[in-house]
Formats: structure tokens, sequence, C-alpha cells
């Protein structure tokens, strides 16, 4: 399997999925720019990815946040200077928080909709307007979520989010195909990461719930399941997908998702 390009741009990169798939696209031939929120973490994760490359590849950090447009630019800019013009972005960066919708605070709102909506809208542009300029092809993958979908109560605003990146990542694979870019999506079910044990759905009865809704007999996925999918959107063998999304579930869409808000607060 070919990537279709030397240099990526991975969001949210210093840990979970992001880190998963910056180490996979590394395996598979890319230089990665890996671009996160904090300075210490995508240092810490580009020292791990570069130890694992042993020089066959290249990975270098970036500190920025996805919802501004000038840490946009730079994160780009960088990459570009580093490792080539990027041809491919995967827009993993993501954030969430737990409340019912009459409870809701607007700060929160704001936020889920600025790091997982408009950050790969200012991503997907910027990276799109370069390689328009340069008549280069790219791919880019944004991560969502089965809750683009599937409704989950307490998750009002990032159901909301995710299905917005749905539909934009429709939007713009409709504009861009033109050009070359092709745009889809990866929706993942329960991944294990660092931020899904931590916050306790990977044990007890949240992961006996996960497990019930999962057909392929397991609670949850890995990042390396999630990484795969991704590695093959990016690469020739995908020439002719763009506006598709792919579910990375263990067929946990099949059931449908339980409600976590019930099971983080069962009747007492």
């Amino acid at each position: 399997m070919k990537l279709i390009s030397t240099s990526a741009i991975v969001t949210g990169a210093a840990q979970g999925i992001g880190l998963g798939i910056a180490s996979r696209l590394m395996r598979d031939g890319a230089n990665v720019l890996v671009f996160g929120r904090t300075q210490a973490k995508v240092m810490e994760a580009a020292e791990q990815l570069n130890r694992a490359a042993e020089g066959r590849t290249r990975a270098v950090p970036f500190a920025g946040d996805v919802s501004k447009a000038d840490d946009v630019a730079q994160g780009l800019e960088l990459a570009t200077r580093e490792l080539g013009l990027p041809g491919i972005l995967v827009n993993n960066a993501g954030t969430a928080t737990l409340a019912p919708f009459i409870d809701l605070p607007e700060a929160d709102f704001e936020q889920v909709m600025d790091v997982n909506l408009k950050g790969p809208f200012l991503f997907m542009q910027a990276f799109a307007r370069g390689l328009i300029a340069a008549k280069k092809p790219g791919a880019v993958v944004n991560i969502s979520s089965l809750n683009q979908t599937a409704v989950t109560d307490g998750l009002s605003h990032y159901c909301a989010s995710k299905a917005g990146l749905a539909n934009l990542s429709k939007a713009a694979a409709a504009e861009l195909g033109r050009y070359g870019i092709r745009v889809n999506v990866v929706a993942p079910g329960a991944i294990h990461t660092p931020l899904a044990e931590a916050a306790g759905l990977m044990q007890g009865r949240m992961a006996a719930e996960f497990l019930a809704h999962t057909p392929l007999g397991k609670a949850c996925g890995t990042p390396a399941d999630v990484a795969g999918v991704v590695s093959f959107l990016c690469s020739e063998d995908a020439s002719w997908m763009t506006g598709d999304t792919l579910a990375v579930d263990g067929g946990n869409h099949i059931r449908g998702l339980h409600s976590y808000w019930d099971t983080l607060n069962p009747p007492k």
C-alpha cells in the first residue's frame, strides 16, 4: 500500500488515536507533523515516534490550537519547510464534555464546536489552498464518531459537532474533487485510549454496555484499528473514494449506541 504523499499532518497527535495514526503513517512511509495543544506532550510524542522510526521517517512537533487560524497557518508552514508540502491531512483533534442538554453551559458548546468543527474547517481550507496553488493532489481524513448519526444523552453538543463535520466533509469532497483532493471520514466507536480509560469507559458497567452492543465480541478497539483504516484512505488504493464515512467500531453501529448518560448515572 503506497501513501499518496510522504508529508502528513495529524492533529491531536500527542496521544491516543492521533498518536496511533501518526505512528502508522510513519511506518507506511510518511513524515508527520505532530500537531497538539501542549508543547511538552507533542515533544514527547515526536521523540517517541522518532525512536520507533529509527531514521526511516521523521516526526516534527508543533504546539498550537486548531481553532486559531494563525496556529493552523504556522503549523502548515513548519510542515512544508521541514517535511515538504503536506499531501495528507488527518483532522483528529477533538474534545467533549458530558452534561444534560438543558444544563449544557454555553462555554462548553462553543469549545466543542471550535475544536471539533471549526478546527477541521480551518485546516482543510488552508491545506487545500496550498495543494491547489501547487497543482498537487491530496487526501484528507476527518476523524468523526458514531455520534455523527446516532445521538447519545449528555452529548448533544458533541453529536452536533460530529454531524456537522460529516456534512462539511461531504461538501468539501464535492468541491475539492476537481483538484484531485479527496476528503473522507472515519467514525470510530469505543477505542481504548488514556482519555477513555480515565473517564471510566473501559471498565465496570460502561465496558459491559459497550461489549453488549459490539458484535465482534470486544468492549472496544485500539488506536491501531483506526490507524490502519486512515492509512488506507490516504493511499493510492483508495484513489476512487471521496465523501465516504467508514465506521471502525466492531459493528457497534449495527446494534446502536447505548446511553452514556444513563450508564454514568444509573437509577438509585
